[in-house]
């Protein structure tokens, strides 16, 4: 019996595999409705990992085009482990073709929103170039989930493109989504560290002609910077870094900036590099 939670053992490997092998034999028989129900079965778990090698392992059966009409007839069943193994059966069979593992995703992204997070951080890793076009598109998304998902896995290109990060981002800057503008900073405070010198022009110039979302979301990030700098600052190697080095001198050149829209969030940064058990609140208007 499959646990609710953690990765699999190799008796569980073992387990399943066992339980895949008399599925595949009751398909080979003819008895496909027997088998669907087996493995509807199997896949009523709350294990990630439980899905995730179902859905592999179905990319097995030697008669592909059969296992392609089973797979279909449970798309979008009520089980959400069922619809979860069948993103990563698309996901193996279709690993050579990043563009058919997108259209799946397009329309699959709001039934499976964990799968989805897993395939699209992969993806970035695996296809950046595939990714850079297609993800752009979901950032404008109507829909809130899917501009989130946009950003899941993007900072796996900061240490190589920067400057595209900084681009998508700008598209959400102003977004009114507490998820949006969180993965914003969870991404730009990543791009940051690894990219200093190519983002911090960035952050200032959208801080000019801020919207209220805009400047929380900025704000946030730039005294996570900070913490993150000073943190590292108790190691003399890492005082000497640039990404320290240019954020402790960027804030003070933020306090001294002659426009407000800068000098405001100067002030409070270098504040809090000074005490940062400073509780300031994160609306600085």
């Amino acid at each position: 019996m499959n646990k609710d939670l953690g990765r699999l053992e190799l008796r569980d490997i073992r387990e399943n595999e066992e339980k895949m092998s008399k599925i595949f034999k009751q398909i080979d028989e003819g008895k496909t409705e027997q088998a669907k129900k087996k493995l509807i079965a199997l896949l009523n778990t709350p294990n990630y990992f439980v899905r995730e090698f179902v859905g592999k392992k179905l990319v097995e059966y030697h008669d592909k085009k059969l296992m392609d009409q089973i797979v279909l007839s449970l798309l979008g069943h009520k089980i959400y482990g069922v619809r979860a193994a069948l993103i990563f059966y698309y996901y193996t069979k279709y690993h050579s073709e990043p563009k058919k593992i997108i259209s799946v995703l397009e329309m699959n992204w709001g039934d499976t929103p964990w799968e989805t997070e897993h395939v699209l951080y992969e993806m970035w890793q695996k296809h950046p170039s595939i990714m850079k076009a297609e993800m752009v598109k979901w950032a404008e998304s109507p829909y809130e989930k899917q501009r989130t998902l946009a950003y899941h896995g993007i900072e796996n290109i900061a240490s190589v493109d920067p400057g595209y990060i900084v681009s998508v981002i700008e598209k959400n800057l102003d977004d009114e989504s507490i998820d949006v503008q969180k993965k914003i900073t969870n991404v730009l405070t990543h791009t940051v560290r690894v990219s200093p010198a190519e983002c911090y022009c960035f952050i200032r110039e959208w801080l000019l002609k801020p919207s209220d979302a805009r400047l929380k979301t900025l704000y946030i990030t730039m005294k996570k910077l900070v913490s993150i700098a000073m943190h590292n600052s108790s190691n003399k190697a890492a005082k000497n870094d640039e990404f320290y080095l240019l954020t402790m001198q960027v804030i003070k050149d933020w306090k001294a900036d002659p426009d407000t829209s800068i000098s405001s969030v100067g002030e409070k940064l270098v504040s809090f590099a000074k005490n940062p058990q400073l509780n300031d609140s994160e609306n600085i208007k």
